[in-house]
Formats: C-alpha cells, structure tokens, sequence
C-alpha cells in the first residue's frame, strides 16, 4: 500500500531514529531507544492540527489521520493486520439523523426544526404524528406527576422539567424517559429542555449519530427536544398554568430520520511487531489508543475566553455542569482572561484538535511503535491498535474485539492510554502533578497483571503515584466503563486503562498540543512500553483469577 502522500509528514521530523542508515546494517541496541519529549511533541502537533478537523469518525480529517498513522506503522516496518492484508479495519457505519424535511405544525404555524424542535430518538422507528393531539405528560423528573398509560396512549405526550432546589432546570435524556412502559404507545414524547443545550450540542444532534447496528426499534416512541415556547404553542396555553392529563392542540406533520453511508471511511488501524520466540510470538500484548475526537463546531467561540471561564467554573471541562458566576469568580475570570489578552489578541477557535484526547495516547502508541521495532523484540508480538469511534462510545474497539483481526484467545493483555498528556496541580486541583496517574481495571481480572504494573513502575526513574479512585466499583464517573480497554475485558482479556486526568479543556475548543507536557508524557509512554515488553516475555499468560463477565455483550458495571 502506498502512503505517498504523507510523505512530506515523514521528512517533518528530523529527530527521529527511523531516518538513518537501513536497519540490516545496524546493530541491535541492548535496550529499546529511549522515547523522547521532542518526538512525541513533533508528532501531536502534526494529528492535532487544525487541517485535521477535529477528527471525527467518518470525517476527512479522521481518514487523513488513519492514513498517516498507517504509514508510520509501515515506516517502521510492522506487519499489517487489518482486512485483506492492509492496516486498516474498516467500520460499516451509518450515519443518522434528523431529516430536513421533518416538521411539525400547530394552528397554521410551523416549528422550526433545530430551533424549535429536535428529534433525538434516531435509533426508533418513527411513529405518525399527523392529526394526534398534544397532552401534557407531566414533569420528566417527577414520575409522581407522569400521566397514565391510557392517557398517552396515541397522542404527543409533552413534558416540562420540575426545577431543582438551586432553582435551575436540570437536563434529562428523553430517551429515557420514552422508554418508560408508562408512553409505550405514545405518538412521540417531547422533553421542553431544548433551550438547555448549548448551541455546539444543538448542531451536533442536527448533524446526527453512526452507529453500526442498522436495527431500529418500533417498541418505543422517538423523543423530541422542543423549546419552552413549543411547548406552550403545543398544548395551548404555558405548561405551568396545566394539569397532567390536560389536553392540548391537534398536530400536523411527520418525523422523518435519514439514514446513510459515511462519505469518508471509519477505521481502527491495527499493525503487528512479530515477535522473536517461535512459539510465543504467536500470542499478542496489546497496545491502544483510540485516533477519533469529535470535530467542528458550528459556533465558533473566543478561545481564551473558554480557557478563563473552565478555569474558574468547569475546572474538567465538559465533564463539569456549567453555572452562572458568582461576583467573585467573575471577577476572576476576567482578570484571567485579561492576562490571557496581554498575550493573545482574540482568537475565533471551531475545531476540537483533541490533542490529549486522545492525540496524547495516539502518538505515545506510534513512538512505542518506533522504538520497539529498532529492537531487541521480546519474545511474544505486540499488538498495535489505534481504535477509531471511542467518542461514539467505544464503537472501534467494540467492533475489534467482537471481530478481532487476530484470534481473541491469542490477545494475552491490553493496555489503553488516554488523555495521558496533562495531570499536573493546574490540571487536576486537589491530586495532580508530576507523579499523578489513574489506573482503572489493573487488578479486575488478573492480579498478577496488576502487579507487573505495580512492579515496572516501582523501576522507573521517576515512578507514578497510580490513584486508582476511579477503579473503585460503583464509583460515579463510569471510568471503568468508558475507556477502550473495557472492550477486551469484557471478553476475559486482563486489561487496564491508564489516564492523567479530566481537566478544563476536555471535549473543548481549547484541547491543543501547546498545553501538553510533553516530559509526563514520555514518562508515561515509557512505562506502557516497559510493562508491555515484561508481558511479552514472560513464560506464561497473567492469570486470570478475577471474575469474568458471562455476556461480553451485556452493560458494563462500574
């Protein structure tokens, strides 16, 4: 396969080792090169720049970046092991969305989709809406408020929120509630909560979902986003002012979900470093990190003032709930922001460059890569597999793994790094620093996996402390089943996912290499490497002593 239009990529980095003289004519070093700062910097720059797009799954700047990370896997001499012989393993995704010519009319007026309404139950066949009369179902967070069965049975049940002790009206996901047994033979359940979403998420929704599974389900009625004023235009008066169970105006129109091909393709890249034993070389360590984020925004927003307003009220960014400053932290930000502009004049930014998420863990994999193929190779092969649809909800590695390109029997361990590039204090108030590593899964099906962790750490010259909080069961972040890793352990595979942290710039505009430390990131890259090389030459596989998930296909618990 060729790979030449990358190549002007290839000559970009004129540090590297792979640029000398052929590798027949060199000496094996006694140890893997070491991995270096500089490199990994040349790179992430490179796959999270702007050209790149964000990165999204199906997007061109995905593919591009899938191609060049293919050609570095073959400039380093790796086997493919992808489909037919390539590096890539291609996704049949779908793209679905809601339909331009969707519409919904009360009394002569049409709502304005995106604007007005929204339908979010992509995943639902969609029923007639046409002639059916809106009732208002009730607060969505308040099931004490719901109405009956009967009562929402053929009609468009809309529902308001119930405002919290704060006062603010809190999101709740519409699917959720329209798959309540209470509205199974509703017409379509519209959440008033429309006015919530920020206009990003707004023209995501617009923009639509993949998804590999071309089934759609006719059990449930699709849920609609609508604003407070649809709502009010709906049932005929202002929702506050009603009854559940009071029955509204009679609707016009239909729901109409499109569904397609991706114009760009979606690919896990998988390479293999065969290993030295005959035996063991047969069975696989496997490395990851997952190549996708999640592209443009369609608002462009002032870069440095999302940096000033995060660091002060969303300190780990999108997964921090949004509020209104107090007059002290407004105060704040704007002297932040002041600083921020007596270096920067304002800056327009749209493009979510996903430089720790996950560019971080994507270029340690290819620097991984680089120095284990100059050698000496350890007795097992590793595996290489850079996922793509992580942020779709680890779609890539879910399809790896229940389609591996290699015997799943033979994948003997899994490490997953992502977002490994932040985790000093600024990052993670309270805990980061240099030393600051989460580790999630480690010890859930194998301790001696764990402590081969544990043990290769204790040996660097500048170990990590591993906070393992977010491994703890039940624990509320969902870590343990949000990462790529939990889709080899699902299948038995004794697997660990290794992060430095959320921080003010996760899922943001402002995810860009130049706020990387790139020191930690080689510590980091280093250690995964060494724990791989320990896996891949002992004489036996980690035990598994932990207990297995009977259904691979059945919901993670945290």
């Amino acid at each position: 396969m060729s790979f030449a239009r990358f190549a002007l990529f290839s000559l970009s980095f004129p540090t590297l080792a792979v640029a000398q003289t052929p590798r027949a004519q060199r000496r094996a070093p006694a140890a893997p090169p070491a991995i270096r700062a500089a490199d990994l910097r040349a790179r992430l720059f490179t796959l999270a720049h702007d050209s790149m797009g964000g990165r999204d799954t199906g997007s061109p700047g995905n593919a591009n970046a899938t191609e060049w990370i293919a050609s570095e896997f073959e400039r380093f001499g790796l086997e493919p092991a992808g489909d037919g012989g390539t590096y890539f393993q291609t996704l049949p995704f779908v793209r679905v969305a809601p339909d331009p010519t969707s519409r919904i009319e009360v009394d002569g007026t049409r709502l304005a989709l995106g604007r007005d309404f929204l339908p979010v139950g992509l995943a639902v066949l969609p029923r007639p809406i046409e002639g059916v009369q809106a009732v208002y179902g009730g607060a969505a967070n308040n099931q004490s408020t719901w109405i009956s069965e009967e009562q929402a049975a053929g009609k468009l049940v809309v529902m308001t929120l119930a405002p919290a002790a704060n006062g603010r009206r809190m999101y709740v996901r519409p699917q959720g509630i329209a798959a309540n047994p209470r509205f199974a033979r509703a017409a379509a359940v519209a959440l008033a909560e429309l006015d919530l979403l920020p206009p990003a998420f707004n023209a995501r929704f617009l923009a639509g979902s993949i998804t590999t599974d071309t089934a759609r389900s006719s059990a449930i009625p699709p849920g609609v986003l609508i604003s407070p004023n649809a709502a009010a235009a709906l049932l005929g008066a202002d929702p506050a002012s009603l009854s559940p169970g009071a029955v509204g105006r009679t609707v016009h129109g239909e729901i109409v979900i499109a569904r397609g091909p991706l114009r760009y393709p979606a690919r896990n890249v998988v390479a293999v470093l065969r290993g030295s034993d005959p035996v063991l070389r047969s069975t696989y360590v496997s490395l990851s990190a997952h190549n996708d984020h999640i592209g443009l925004d369609r608002s462009p927003v002032d870069h440095d003032s999302i940096r000033a307003h995060n660091r002060v009220m969303r300190v780990f960014g999108a997964d921090t709930p949004d509020s209104t400053p107090s007059p002290t932290q407004a105060a704040r930000i704007r002297s932040i922001l002041d600083s921020l502009r007596a270096v920067n004049p304002p800056r327009r930014d749209s493009i979510y460059n996903g430089a720790d998420d996950d560019g971080s863990g994507t270029v340690a994999l290819l620097e991984i890569a680089r120095t284990l193929a100059a050698g000496p190779r350890p007795g097992r092969s590793i595996l290489f597999v850079s996922h793509t649809a992580e942020e779709h909800g680890l779609l890539g590695s879910q399809w790896f793994t229940d389609r591996p390109t290699v015997p799943r029997d033979s994948i003997i361990a899994e490490i997953d790094a992502d977002m490994i590039g932040r985790g000093g204090a600024a990052d993670v108030p309270g805990d980061g620093g240099p030393r600051y590593l989460e580790v999630v899964g480690a010890r859930r099906l194998s301790r001696e996996f764990g402590d081969i962790l544990e043990s290769v750490n204790a040996r660097q010259p500048a170990p990590f402390g591993f906070n393992y909080t977010y491994d703890a069961p039940g624990h509320p972040g969902q870590y343990y089943c949000r990462a790529d890793h939990y889709s080899y352990a699902r299948y038995g595979i004794p697997s660990v996912a290794l992060s430095r942290g959320l921080h003010l710039d996760y899922h943001q505009v402002t995810d860009e290499p130049n706020y990387i430390d790139y020191d930690a990131l080689a510590r980091v890259a280093t250690l995964v490497r060494d724990a791989a090389l320990t896996i891949a030459n002992l004489d036996h596989r980690p035990v598994v002593d932990g207990p297995r998930q009977q259904d691979p296909h059945g919901p993670c618990r945290q």
